[in-house]
């Protein structure tokens, strides 16, 4: 995706100010089909009380829309394509095609219904006028005007200006021949509010259509906010102004059934029909400049086709996107009566609005130093508006609105899938990153309890090509439920390593995203293995939010032993649970139907490896595995005390497992053991605490006599305050079935 072609295409179109390229396509839209033919009809329904409320509400929206516009447009230039180009600068690519899509053909859409507004206004007149025949005429004429370009465009829009402000003053001069004894504030009788408030939204919709035209401005930066504002301010005024005078002249029947209300009211009635056909013709041109450059912004980042993303002439003007307007605009002309479109136009905008809200309010939120908007708005407005928005949207329609939501969740999805170069440098970084901090400060002030014991997980495997076993095993033990990651320790000088750690990681990076997509990874050059370990394993967090497990390879290697017996003393020193892999290579985890779990009870080792079995369990590889608890014991009365222990452990567990106490008192263990789990894919065993002045040679000896009998084994050795029992238990300590070590020397 090519951030810098959208940004600079209309480099050479800049050439509007804020009253020019934005005040005034803004009013002339907010001011348009709306006040003239449905603004009485509102009254009517909702009565002056009513009908004033949706006023408010709608402006309330848009006020808080057109401040988050003007925040986000004084803190970067804004480019061609308005709302999409703000929303994708913010929240992500697809993120801005999810609503910039549905926003073009809801700009497309609104053509038609400013072009079907004047022909109904025509209808009033004694002239025989089919109205689609109408329409269509008007789309076509509005369309070359188009083709000669924006500056007609603009200009003619001066005059139409003029029109409107010559209607209004002539409405507000005039006065009923016999007004109503009392103004009617509310109707019992009339439609919903939410019905009534859907007809009316579109007036509001008018400040997208001076955004649309960012690419076009001289300085976007001040020409968006002051002319978005004004233009909003203007337009509140007048729609608070005009059914408070309807409301004066007409009862609620009249205003509800009669579309001509305003002409029987103005002073000069023609001047009336010539603001209706300037305001309908000037908002249809607004949105047909409007709809053909959010196209345009969406095909040059790759998100609609590239035919759209071509301009004609020094100034860049969309051309093909505009015959394309023009083919929808024309099949709803075709097709649809105002009030429909209204309100397919009202679910479209209202998502864009809220969207827009969002993105302003996330990025203050957020905090992040890029956003260093000169129009600051507090977040808590921005998203206040979009929470009103969608809103809004629910008691309008419901099921409309979840229509609406699916449809840009598609879009979402799929501009995702196209995997495009995104270069935008959006705020989605800094916004996931003020959540992870707000979260760990309440994590960090929240106390923990026991029960909520879950894995954090660091695996320190070497290279990850050569040792891929540990990645699986910890993300198949973690998934979803903590965090686990992979480090790589190099061994070396900060400075003489710094090159080579800066490859590793980045070829560690590509591996982990493509295989292992919930593993984090890091690389450290440290002066040696031993304290690498130890050093990273204890500071590897934030806060009190840390690795609470210790993973790695067990090493048949006297020379690596001694320092992994050192690390794994400090390790559990420092309170981490260790989880040493001897891999098999010629069987590697088998097929992922038995793991056996042999009990000792001597070192507490019994309720993590029961945790982990079942963590196991969740892992689509070993879902279908059979867990098998085995403890050999020394005398048949033990076996049979060990037999009911284990019987109710299991039943407060609520755990699947088979039990298995074998009291064979002349069978040495080793053997026992490899008859046993000769056929199991993982073992699990427990890992005794070194023994003083024990040696690395005796130490891994004794358990290598073990090890070598059984398939891959991970040695479980439980952090000192590790609580397995309110985790797995309803009472408050597991008891421990008073079987002997598996790992106790042989005789």
């Amino acid at each position: 995706m090519s951030s810098p072609a959208n940004e600079t295409a209309a480099g050479s179109a800049r050439r509007f100010g804020a009253f020019g390229g934005v005040f005034t396509p803004s009013i002339l839209t907010i001011l348009g089909v709306v006040m003239y033919l449905r603004l009485g009809w509102v009254v009517g329904q909702a009565g002056l009380a009513g009908a004033l409320a949706i006023v408010l509400l709608s402006h309330v929206i848009s006020i808080a829309t057109g401040l988050s516009v003007s925040s986000i447009a004084t803190n970067r230039t804004v480019g061609a394509g308005g709302a999409y180009f703000m929303i994708s600068r913010s929240l992500g690519g697809p993120a801005g095609a999810a609503v910039g899509i549905p926003l073009f053909f809801a700009q497309a859409l609104s053509i038609a219904f400013y072009v079907v507004g004047f022909a109904e206004s025509l209808s009033m007149l004694p002239i025989p006028a089919d109205p689609r025949l109408v329409g269509t005429v008007v789309c076509v004429a509005l369309t070359l005007i188009s083709l000669k370009g924006t500056d007609l465009a603009i200009k003619t829009q001066y005059v139409v200006m003029g029109a409107i402000g010559l209607s209004l003053v002539s409405f507000f001069l005039g006065r009923a021949d016999s007004p109503p004894a009392a103004v009617a504030w509310h109707n019992p009788a009339g439609l919903p509010f939410a019905t009534v408030f859907a007809v009316f939204f579109p007036a509001v919709t008018g400040i997208m259509a001076g955004v649309s035209m960012s690419g076009d401005l001289r300085d976007s930066r001040r020409d968006l906010p002051r002319g978005t504002l004004s233009a909003i301010g203007a337009g509140l005024v007048i729609y608070l102004a005009v059914p408070i005078w309807l409301a004066v002249n007409a009862d609620s029947a009249t205003l509800a059934g009669d579309f001509r209300v305003m002409w029987s009211i103005a002073y000069v009635p023609a001047l009336i029909f010539v603001g209706v056909w300037a305001a309908t013709l000037s908002s249809a041109l607004g949105s047909i400049l409007a709809a053909p450059r959010t196209l345009q912004a969406l095909a040059l980042d790759g998100f609609m086709p590239k035919l759209f993303a071509r301009g004609s002439g020094p100034a860049n003007e969309p051309r093909y996107g505009l015959v394309f307007s023009f083919v929808l605009a024309e099949i709803a002309v075709l097709l649809g009566g105002l009030d429909v479109i209204a309100q397919v136009l009202t679910m479209f905008f209202l998502a864009t609005y809220g969207v827009t809200n969002l993105a302003c309010g996330l990025e203050k939120w957020a905090a992040s130093p890029s956003f260093r908007p000169t129009f600051s708005v507090p977040w808590w407005i921005s998203l206040f508006g979009a929470g009103a928005c969608f809103y809004v949207m629910s008691i309008i329609d419901l099921p409309a609105m979840l229509a609406a939501l699916v449809i840009c969740g598609l879009i979402y999805s799929l501009a995702q899938r196209k995997s495009l170069g995104n270069t935008f440098g959006d705020a989605r970084h800094g916004i996931w990153a003020a959540l992870v901090r707000s979260s760990l400060h309440r994590y960090r002030r929240a106390q923990f309890h026991p029960v909520n014991w879950r894995p954090n997980l660091i695996i320190f495997g070497g290279s990850l090509a050569r040792r891929t076993y540990l990645a699986d095993l910890g993300c198949a033990l973690v998934q979803d439920r903590g965090i686990v990651s992979f480090s790589q320790l190099i061994e070396g000088n900060v400075r003489d390593k710094a090159a080579e750690r800066q490859s590793a990681l980045a070829l560690l990076e590509e591996q982990v995203k493509q295989e292992y997509p919930l593993l984090f990874c890091r690389v450290d050059v440290v002066e040696d293995v031993h304290r690498g370990i130890v050093s990273v394993a204890q500071s590897y967090g934030a806060g009190n939010f840390e690795a609470n497990a210790v993973m790695f390879g067990w090493s048949d290697k006297p020379e690596r032993q001694e320092a992994l017996l050192l690390s794994m003393i400090d390790l559990m020193a420092l309170d981490r649970s260790v989880l040493a892999v001897r891999f098999d290579n010629q069987r590697g985890f088998g097929v992922g139907r038995r793991i056996d779990i042999w009990w000792g009870g001597l070192e507490r080792n019994g309720a993590l490896m029961l945790l982990l079995a079942y963590l196991l369990n969740s892992d689509d590889h070993w879902r279908e595995a059979e867990v098998r608890i085995l403890t050999v014991v020394g005398s048949e009365s033990q076996q049979e005390t060990a037999e009911r222990e284990l019987e109710r452990v299991m039943a407060q567990t609520r755990l699947s497992a088979n039990r298995r106490v074998l009291c064979e008192p002349d069978t040495v263990i080793t053997e026992i053991m490899r008859r046993e789990s000769r056929d199991s894919d993982l073992v699990l065993l427990g890992l005794r605490q070194p023994r003083p002045r024990e040696t690395a040679t005796e130490f891994f000896g004794h358990y290598d006599r073990l090890l070598d009998v059984l398939p891959t084994t991970m040695l479980v050795a439980s952090a000192p305050s590790f609580e397995g029992a309110p985790v797995l238990f309803d009472f408050p300590s597991p008891p421990e079935p008073g079987a002997e070590d598996p790992a106790r020397e042989e005789e």
